[in-house]
This record gives C-alpha cells, structure tokens and sequence, in this order.
C-alpha cells in the first residue's frame, strides 16, 4: 500500500523545550500559543513507531493587486525536522502538556542533537503546524524491526 499518512498534531508557535538545550539533545519539541503551552493531540501520536516530524511553517503573505482589493493568504513551507522512533516527554506535571519528537535510529554517542538543527533554527519562534508523516517506507521499517533481546 503506497499511501501516506499524515498525523496532525496541532498548530501554534514552536518552541524547543528548554531540558533540550540544556542537554544538548535537542530531540522534542512543543507548541506555544498566548504565552501556554499548546496540547498535541496525543491520543493521535504512534509512540515507538518510526515517522518523520516536519513542523509547516505558516506565513502571512498580503497580495496586492491593481484595481482589486488587497487579500491576505497563509503560505506554507514544510520544513522536515528528523526521522526516528516517535515519543514524548512531560513539559510539566502541573499542566499536563508534552513535547514530541523523534528518536533517530542511530543516535550521536554522547550529547548530540537528535532533530536537524538548520531546520530547528529556521522554524523555531514562527508559527507552524506540527505533523507526523508516515510514508510506506517508515511503516515497514517499524513493523520488521525486533524488539531489543529477542532472537
């Protein structure tokens, strides 16, 4: 089956968290919307599945034309984040809300960055739709991949 699956996870300003910097991992993210962190739809998120997180940066782009009035249009540039094993993290246990990321198959040894930091640069503070996109190829990675200690 050659579909694509795309898991919308919410829309708002993209934030890393700051645990990320701090460690040096930068693997999650989360959105922010009125200075509150936004609540993904989790129930949607294929934790410990493979899927590719791109954060689709929107843009307010005004049209002007000659002897027409002026329209405003979202314009949007997906920007792909990483590839991994999808899972989450608690940003807070008073607020409930998480971050989501993704855990590539062959991290850095020590400290690393697991997300493209280019492209983290270039979204992080603008606002974005966060989605999960699940090509044949990931699907398939997933379901042949084994456990860790069997076989």
């Amino acid at each position: 089956m050659s579909t694509v699956i795309i898991i919308r996870l919410g829309e708002g300003v993209l934030r890393v968290p700051a645990w990320e910097g701090e460690s040096g991992r930068f693997g999650s993210v989360a959105l922010v919307e009125d200075d509150r962190w936004v609540r993904l739809t989790l129930d949607r998120i294929p934790k410990g599945h493979r899927a590719e997180l791109v954060a689709v940066k929107l843009t307010e782009v005004t049209i002007r034309r000659w002897f027409r009035r002026s329209r405003t249009e979202i314009e949007e540039a997906p920007v792909s984040l990483g590839v991994g094993t999808v899972f989450t993290s608690q940003i807070s246990p008073a607020t409930g809300r998480e971050s989501v990321g993704v855990k590539p198959d062959r991290p850095a040894p020590g400290p690393g960055p697991w997300l493209d930091l280019a492209a983290l640069k270039e979204v992080e503070g603008h606002r974005v739709r966060l989605v999960l996109v699940r090509t044949p190829e990931t699907r398939a990675a997933t379901i042949t991949r084994r456990p860790e200690g069997s076989w």
